[in-house]
């Protein structure tokens, strides 16, 4: 099967079925946050329903954040512009893309909440089980269907699973919530490492497609990558696997202890070889009643001559700002002639309805007429035309979007931090506003910054070549904010692996800190080595000394604007943390 004529490709996702709402869905909403106002519901009982229909709470009182599901992170035009509909009558105007390729919108009152649940309903979108105890959104590379490198089109499966577990009794009342991702290549693009089940497209014995099963990868407390438990399972049998891991997690999870109920603390209890033991017995059980196969034909993708866009480098598209942003924002696909476009998008994702509707356009006008947003918090136009570039660029310098370095270590995850979340120490957008303008012009695209609120890792700290995560220190009895210094971590072929701890940094500090061990990678790699090679293989005795006088935070040496949070307008105050609901 070739990919290589306009009929093939121009507008071809405009029919794509992405509609999994149902509108008893909002009718049931409604009904019950009728009796919990009546009494009828208990508040516990409550907020369990609610986060279980994407309505989670935040700092702020008497308001909620709506989470919208988006599989894949794939997303229609029509759709966006319903979501930007609902953005432009947030508190704040602000929407933001999560590392789980969903949109989260928040400051809205609980009264508010049902229309816009059914208005996004009546969009095909949903936001079941988008939070609590369930399957959440389930992830994909970006680049599945296109991507030069990619066993075969994950998204066909993507779309059965996610319609198979979605209001599936048996994948209801989890111990704790359950990831999933698939990635269409080795390379791991959609992180399965880290996730509860993990599933990268593989050859099978038999030349079908298959998958490569991991379990129990996770981040936060105590990370690991996710153990193999199938080399090659059939995909077209892939249910039946995936079922057998929620039984057991159903039976085996820790309903006790939510700090230690994920499917990886089951897995490091029992130790990897008595886990995949009793994983077969339940996959053994399932097979007895097995879910149906999965009637699905793709192409699998034989490796095929490689193909080059040839940037611009002339006069008039440096001095415009085109060569740079084409420089990074461009990517092959498998298709000559057709490019994958990143939109970069800062400060944890953040984007206004504007920018949502301009994206709508140029996902109608160019490409395949589908967008596609990705784990760094960016959006991808896909199998855009050469031709088009120009057009394309013109379209998102417009609308504010045609930053440069996608892809570069200037391009960084974070997450809202303290400016929205329960659990969060600092403000980790605003650490990242300052290491963008210390890093932006470097060009390396094997170094990530990652940055977390809190030590929950929805920053995916653990994974960045720097990883931060915000913590409080006490210096003479006051409160001073401070970040976790990590370094090295990553995901590829081999799985994932996590940062070294450099220790605890004045959150004022942190920027000083990569500036630093970036000056000392740089002077310290071997010809045939980048500043991320050094980085991430480099012991931690060298490196803690690099940035050892930086975490020494003294009461009689400290100013006061090492008590003040990067971008605060008030002294740290250090407040007691408040019940996260991603914990309830």
């Amino acid at each position: 099967m070739e990919l290589d004529t306009d009929l093939d490709l121009d507008g071809a996702a405009a029919s794509y079925d992405n509609d999994y709402s149902q509108l008893s869905d909002v009718d049931e909403f409604i009904a019950r946050t009728q009796d919990y106002a009546a009494g009828k519901l208990a508040a516990d009982a409550y907020r369990a329903y609610r986060l279980t229909r994407g309505v989670y709470g935040q700092r702020q009182d008497d308001v909620f954040m709506l989470r919208i599901k988006m599989p894949g992170g794939i997303i229609m035009p029509r759709q966006l512009r319903t979501v930007a509909e609902i953005v432009d009558l947030a508190a704040d105007r602000l929407g933001h893309i999560t590392t789980r390729e969903n949109i989260q919108i928040h400051h809205f009152p609980l009264p508010e909440v049902a229309g816009w649940m059914r208005k996004l309903a009546e969009a095909g979108l949903t936001m079941t089980e988008a939070c609590g105890n369930a399957v959440r959104n389930i992830t994909q590379d970006p680049y599945a269907g296109l991507a030069p490198d990619e066993v075969f089109d994950t998204t066909p499966y993507l779309q059965a699973i996610v319609r198979f577990f979605l209001r599936n009794p048996r994948a209801q009342g989890l111990p704790r919530k359950f990831k999933i991702a698939l990635s269409a290549s080795p390379a791991d693009r959609g992180y399965a490492a880290i996730h509860d089940v993990g599933l990268v497209a593989v050859r099978g014995a038999d030349g079908q497609p298959a998958f490569r099963m991991l379990v129990g990868g996770g981040l936060a407390s105590m990370p690991r990558s996710g153990l193999v438990v199938h080399e090659a399972w059939p995909a077209r049998d892939i249910l039946t696997p995936m079922l057998a891991v929620i039984d057991f997690f159903q039976e085996h999870g820790n309903r006790k202890i939510r700090s230690k109920a994920r499917i990886k603390h089951v897995l490091r209890k029992m130790g990897d070889e008595a886990f995949a033991a009793k994983y077969q017995e339940y996959l053994a059980k399932v097979q007895k009643d097995p879910p149906p196969q999965l009637d699905i034909d793709v192409p699998l993708w034989p490796a095929s001559a490689s193909w080059h866009y040839a940037r611009p480098t002339d006069d008039l598209a440096r001095a415009s700002g085109f060569a740079a942003w084409a420089a990074t924002a461009v990517r092959e696909t498998r298709v000559p002639g057709r490019v994958f476009v990143t939109v970069r998008i800062d400060r944890g994702g953040e984007v206004s309805g504007e920018h949502l509707r301009a994206l709508a356009d140029l996902t109608e006008s160019y490409g395949e007429g589908k967008l596609h947003f990705t784990p760094q918090q960016n959006a991808v136009l896909r199998a855009v035309k050469v031709e088009d570039l120009p057009a394309v660029w013109r379209g998102l310098k417009a609308a504010g979007l045609a930053l440069a370095g996608a892809g570069t270590v200037a391009d960084i995850t974070s997450c809202p931090g303290i400016s929205t979340c329960n659990l969060g120490i600092t403000f980790s957008r605003y650490l990242a506003d300052s290491l963008v303008d210390l890093v932006g012009s470097r060009p390396d695209t094997d170094l990530s910054i990652k940055i977390s609120g809190c030590h929950n890792s929805c920053g995916q700290h653990h994974i960045g070549t720097f990883g931060f995560y915000g913590a409080l220190r006490r210096v003479g009895g006051r409160p001073a904010p401070h970040y976790r210094v990590m370094v090295g971590g990553g995901v590829d072929p081999a799985g994932a692996s996590f940062g070294r701890d450099l220790g605890l940094i004045p959150a004022r500090r942190a920027p000083e800190a990569v500036k630093r061990l970036l000056g000392w990678a740089d002077a310290h790699k071997a010809a045939e080595q980048t500043a991320g090679d050094v980085l991430r293989t480099a012991d931690v005795e060298l490196l803690q000394p690099v940035i050892a006088d930086l975490l020494e935070l003294e009461e009689t040496t400290a100013t006061e604007m090492e008590f003040w949070d990067i971008g605060a307008t008030e002294p740290f105050l250090g407040e007691a943390a408040r019940e996260g609901e991603c914990a309830a």
